[in-house]
């Protein structure tokens, strides 16, 4: 799995991607992954996963807090404007870094039941589904009902 770690000046990027790579090398089923600590987003973001660093940590309450603010929305809205997903990280020292372990396996176990075929498309409620190949069949079979209804 490659995974990004993105964040604001100050965020301890550079701290949490050496802790996960700790602890990823210890697990045997994660020790072929990649943490990257990258500093600007690529067009062709080659990562699986892209963990945001929050602002969460004491050292934000200084001068430099509007300038990490800026930082801060300057990388959700690059993110936002270039359709990648991401997962917001919180939490001081080990916390922090349990925070990433979990957000790895999450999204590593959704990996893992992602369906291989066209045929396992994602089902949801008709009301929230914005699937245009559901609709087309769903509209297509009400009017083939009411044509047959009419003859």
């Amino acid at each position: 799995m490659k995974i990004a770690v993105v964040g604001a000046p100050g965020t301890g990027k550079s701290t949490l991607v050496h802790a996960l790579r700790l602890a990823l090398q210890a697990d045997t089923d994660m020790a072929n992954s990649t943490v990257t600590e990258v500093q600007a987003l690529q067009p062709q973001h080659p990562y699986e996963l892209t963990l945001l660093l929050g602002l969460d940590l004491p050292q934000h309450r200084t001068n430099a807090h509007s300038v990490t603010l800026q930082a801060d929305a300057s990388l959700r809205h690059s993110l936002g404007t270039q359709s990648i997903a991401y997962t917001v990280v919180y939490g001081i020292h080990q916390a922090r870094t349990d925070c990433a372990l979990q957000a790895i396996a999450y999204s590593r176990a959704l990996s893992t039941k992602r369906p291989t075929t066209a045929s396992a498309a994602w089902h949801w409620n008709c009301e929230t589904c914005s699937d245009a190949d559901c609709e087309h069949r769903l509209f297509s079979a009400l009017l083939k009902k009411d044509a047959s209804v009419r003859q």
